[in-house]
């Protein structure tokens, strides 16, 4: 029996599948085995994989007795999970058996991660609440027939009038007065079990609720008395009377116990804004009883409904939508984005983070489709699939702008920031020229000091404040429209697009979770082992993805799921370890090679040289650095986390299975596969064929293209084209410093203040891995490695520093850890695994090893570098 044949799997998709199958602890169980007792507490549910397991009861008088046998595919134990009590069987190998075992942790995440699984227990809780009723029945006898005596007692108008009560559900003393008159006073105050079925005094009640479990056995009585058409005609009688008086929340709830759930919608869309506080809560429960599949199909209600679920009922309303998005056709898609937005506020209410970001990203990325082709989507499914996979990408972003902003919600400081940028640019226009500066470049200055206040204090997106900035030197008279937009006319601009759009084809597709499922096979099935295959698929992957955000995204999750398999507890030594190493190998690593981050690309175009430099000499020159800062982290992770030992070990068999579930390459992977390798192979040769590599990736881009792998959605919204817009703007910013004569008078001024440190090269590319250390303390990320570039290449060239090693020594030191802040990469890495894999501490030890490392980069390989001319 496979998972795919398991009733509590089916709906996953294979790479699903293939990931839970990871995280499932699968045992060899010998017939006789006894896996829990009757009356213990249970924190653990079974899946039969082959065998068979019995179950047995023991009654007061400690007879076991057999319930069932068990057999393939079936699930057992999961009822002491769903209620938290305790097991009310006991159960025991009939057979040599193999369990996946689920504990309850894995359970909670299962069931909350993923409508399927909770659908499926929905389902099973259903089916043994049928069960329970049917046991109940019989109890319920003895009552029926003490009521049935009782109102046999009654004078006929006084057991007539219970039994109306019990039918219709809603009644005022307005409605028993219009449909008995005043002869029912005297009746409910001299008969005491007439007074006795209603929960409040029916003499002095505005409503008259009669007592739970009362109103089923007077209406069974009532069919055999008086028929169903006589029962129908009291319902039509009462739903007039509260036509006729406009009491439309009556005939909802009147409606809605018929089960004309249609017409009790369409009301509740049309009055709902016209009802008191009161009568809206009371709607509210009515028409949450209505089907799920009916309501969450209703867009009109859903609109009223949501809202309203906000401020009083989140969960429900999460779970509505939940239901409304497993028929996306019925919703056209600015219903869907009503609905996206909708999820977003009720998982923000409930304190789920990570499902609020999930909706905010879906309408996100809808929004931008229905942007950019300004017509209504035929399809939506199609907005809804496209928009999942731009999820699968940016998950974690939202979380990671928000811990990296270092005054987030300071309205102060803000407000500050804005007078400060306003200032700079104010004065450079004011102010006669200093230190030898232009006018052009006083007001250069002036607007680069501006956007670097506005890039510290994040008031406004990155790219808005880049062509803002472009503006204001046309406006300015500082540079021409031609040169202001240089950027976008560059090499590396066309080269940036081409290796976007490639990133976009592989995150969508399973080839990355291919490579790193082959990687962890190929190693030992424990800890060290498949330490190791973790470091290997990240060295794989460096080179195939162009961003650091998606390859952690994908290694610390799955480092996570190796965790769990091995029996480690969340932020535990091992989780820790395993956690930490994939972020170091399938992240940090992205300087060592040309393509393994769009960074290095935009560093090396800023540097603003004739003196190009190809894939495979990147990888040449950056290989002893490499060998050096894998030896240092990997001793130190290894010296962090020693002595440790899996409580279970990973099996080949279960890998197996889970590339199996991918299934062969689909026609779209093998043609994204094949062009990647043949880019990556065309740029290695480069040296013979001479042709660079932005053309040599625009072939790739076009043979994508092409073949329908990319098509037109995936490269509107798998393509981020706002950092597209700052690149330009950066490398826009680099030919205007250049023209205006910027970067020779910085190198002069720094060549001044510096002039202790350029006297030995070592010394000079320690400097700058401190001055970037500090530097991102203040500004990170991109802005960081743009401004530091800037002032500091031009000087490293006039001391004989080839640009390549200043890009190289800058992209490793603007990306340290020490704080969490600080680095875009670390916190991607942290927030991918929910905070799961490891803790702040932890990472910050690693953070001075990863430091200590790329300091010991800075003054080993200068010998290998001017060996290679490059000082």
């Amino acid at each position: 029996m496979k998972l795919t044949g398991i009733d509590m799997f089916k709906g996953l998709s294979n790479v699903e599948l293939a990931k839970l199958l990871g995280m499932l602890d699968k045992q060899q169980i010998p017939a006789g085995t006894r896996l829990f007792h009757q009356g213990e507490h249970g924190d653990q549910m079974f899946i039969i994989e082959s065998g068979t397991i019995e179950l047995f009861s023991k009654t007061d008088d400690s007879v076991r007795r057999s319930l069932a046998v068990l057999g393939p595919g079936e699930v057992f134990g999961e009822m002491a999970l769903l209620t938290g009590e305790a097991r009310s069987a006991e159960a025991v190998a009939a057979e040599d058996a193999v369990l996946h075992i689920i504990d309850s942790r894995m359970f909670d995440r299962l069931v909350a991660e993923n409508a399927i699984f909770s659908s499926y227990f929905i389902k099973l809780l259903s089916q043994r609440l049928i069960a329970t009723n049917a046991k109940l029945q019989a109890s319920k006898k003895t009552e029926s027939e003490r009521i049935a005596y009782e109102l046999g007692q009654l004078r006929e108008l006084s057991a007539r009038f219970l039994q109306w009560c019990a039918h219709v559900p809603l009644i005022s003393r307005g409605l028993v007065e219009h449909t008995y008159g005043m002869t029912m006073q005297r009746e409910l105050s001299e008969n005491l079990f007439l007074r006795e079925c209603f929960q409040d005094d029916p003499l002095t009640s505005e409503w008259l609720t009669l007592i739970s479990g009362i109103k089923p056995v007077l209406n069974d009585i009532s069919k055999e008395r008086y028929g169903y058409e006589e029962m129908a005609g009291w319902l039509e009688n009462a739903t007039s009377w509260y036509v006729s008086q406009g009491n439309w929340v009556a005939f909802i709830m009147i409606q809605a116990d018929k089960g004309n759930w249609p017409a009790a919608l369409d009301t509740y869309a049309r009055i709902e804004g016209e009802v008191t506080d009161h009568q809206r809560a009371e709607l509210f429960r009515t028409i949450s009883r209505c089907p799920r599949d009916i309501l969450a199909g209703n867009y009109t209600v859903l609109q009223t409904y949501l809202p309203y679920c906000e401020k009083n009922a989140p969960e429900i309303g999460l779970a509505v939508i939940e239901a409304s998005l497993n028929q996306p056709n019925k919703f056209q898609s600015h219903e869907l984005l009503f609905l996206y937005e909708c999820g977003t506020e009720l998982s923000r209410r409930v304190g789920r983070n990570n499902q609020a970001l999930d909706y905010l990203k879906l309408a996100d990325a809808l929004a931008s489709t229905l942007s950019f082709n300004k017509v209504e989507l035929p399809d939506a499914d199609r907005a809804y699939g496209l928009a999942k996979q731009k999820l699968a990408r940016k998950r974690s972003e939202v979380l990671v702008k928000g811990a990296g902003r270092l005054l987030k919600g300071n309205r102060a400081a803000e407000a500050g920031a804005v007078m400060a940028a306003l200032l700079c640019i104010i004065l450079s226009f004011l102010l006669d020229p200093i230190g030898g500066l232009t006018e052009a470049g006083m007001r250069f200055i002036g607007i680069a000091l501006a956007a670097v206040i506005m890039w510290i204090v994040p008031i406004m997106p990155d790219y808005i404040v880049a062509l803002g900035m472009i503006m204001l030197w046309v406006l300015g008279g500082v540079a021409s429209p031609e040169t202001a937009l240089s950027g976008f006319a560059s090499s590396s601009w066309l080269f940036m697009i081409s290796i976007m759009a490639i990133s976009a084809v592989i995150t969508k597709s399973g080839i990355s979770y291919r490579f790193a499922l082959h990687a962890l096979k190929r190693f030992p099935a424990h800890y060290r082992g498949q330490l190791w295959g973790i470091i290997a698929g990240g060295v794989l992957l460096n080179p195939l993805l162009p961003s650091s955000s998606a390859k952690v995204s994908l290694g610390v999750p799955m480092a996570q799921t190796l965790a769990e398999s091995l029996g480690f507890e969340e932020r535990s030594k091992g989780a820790a370890g395993l956690g930490l190493i994939a972020m170091i190998f399938f992240g940090f690593t992205a300087p060592f090679v040309m393509t393994g981050s769009y960074t290095n690309i935009m560093a090396y175009g800023l540097a603003s040289t004739e003196q190009s430099v190809s894939w495979l000499q990147w990888l040449l020159y950056a290989l002893p650095a490499f060998i050096i800062f894998g030896t240092v982290l990997i001793i130190v992770l290894l010296f962090m986390f020693r002595k440790i030992e899996p409580a279970k070990v990973v099996t080949g068999e279960v890998l197996s299975e889970q590339m199996r579930l991918l299934g062969p390459l689909t026609k779209d992977e093998r043609v994204s596969l094949w062009t990647i390798i043949c880019c990556i192979g065309l740029m290695v040769l480069q040296p013979i064929h001479g042709i660079e590599s932005t053309w040599i990736m625009l072939m790739g881009f076009a043979v994508l293209v092409i073949s329908g792998v990319l098509d037109k959605q995936t490269i509107s919204t798998g393509i981020d084209w706002t950092f597209l817009l700052f690149l330009g703007a950066a490398f826009s910013f680099a030919g205007v410093a250049e023209q205006l004569g910027i970067a020779e008078l910085l190198s002069s001024f720094l060549g001044e203040h510096m002039s202790v440190f350029v006297s030995t090269p070592a010394l000079f590319l320690v400097a700058v891995i401190l001055v970037s250390f500090v530097v991102t303390l203040v500004i990170r990320d991109d802005p960081a490695v743009i401004l530091l570039i800037t002032a500091i290449v031009p000087l490293g060239e006039t001391v004989g520093i080839h640009p390549w090693v200043l890009v190289f020594v800058i992209l490793l030191a603007t990306d340290p850890f020490f704080f969490a802040y600080q680095s875009p990469t670390y916190l991607t890495a942290y927030y991918s695994s929910e905070g799961k894999a490891f803790t702040h501490r932890q990472a910050g030890k690693l953070a001075l090893g990863y430091a200590f490392a790329v300091l010991l980069i800075a003054v080993l390989c200068v010998p290998y570098w001017k060996w290679l001319h490059l000082i």
